[in-house]
């Protein structure tokens, strides 16, 4: 951990790094079931087909619901499950627009995150994410999710800086691994005090 390579871009996953997304219990409400099977739900939720060909925008959210829910064999109302959805992020982590705010000017701060248009709207606008970071880059806008090793060469690509200059902060670990991949600077936090000790030793906040 840490690096003597210059850190000219900071790269944040929004998920459960700033934005708060509940307990895995809280995830597994949205689906309305029972409590115990939220690891299983959430292996379930990151190999999804539909769920990457929503967060990639090739299907609209009442398709999205449909396929989802008969892919887990789900016999659950899809009105609810879609009003559940749409408010499953609960809103940003305490301290969140304040860290990304310490972040010194001369470095450039972005977004990288596997969202959709049912969140997007949310993020920026309620949660005031928008006009905070220099560049976004939103997975359903791109047409490609994390961990494929494309989304990192396309972001890479449009900042237009060496991969080893690139600090980016995710909660999972495949995606880390991915970004690792690409010679880019990861490491997997989640919410606003491991973002900030991770910042701390980069060098980015002192």
């Amino acid at each position: 951990m840490g690096s003597a390579i210059k850190i000219q871009v900071v790269l944040f996953d929004l998920g459960n790094v700033l934005v708060n997304l509940g307990t895995q219990e809280d995830f597994a409400k949205v689906f309305q079931m029972e409590a115990g099977s939220e690891s299983e739900l959430w292996e379930m939720w990151l190999k999804s087909p539909s769920v990457k060909a929503f967060d990639s925008g090739q299907i609209p959210l009442p398709v999205f619901v449909g396929r989802l829910l008969s892919e887990t064999n789900r016999d659950v109302d899809p009105n609810s499950f879609t009003e559940n959805f749409i408010n499953w992020p609960k809103g940003l982590f305490e301290g969140a627009i304040e860290l990304v705010q310490s972040i010194p000017p001369h470095f450039h701060r972005a977004v990288l995150s596997n969202t959709n248009d049912a969140h997007w709207g949310r993020l920026m606008d309620e949660m005031q994410l928008s006009g905070l970071f220099h560049s976004y880059f939103a997975s359903h806008q791109m047409g490609l999710v994390k961990p494929e090793l494309e989304v990192f060469d396309y972001v890479v690509n449009e900042l237009g800086v060496n991969p080893e200059h690139i600090l980016f902060l995710d909660d999972n670990q495949v995606n880390v691994d991915g970004a690792l991949t690409k010679g880019i600077q990861a490491e997997q936090v989640k919410g606003i005090a491991s973002a900030q000790e991770i910042l701390y030793t980069y060098g980015v906040i002192r």
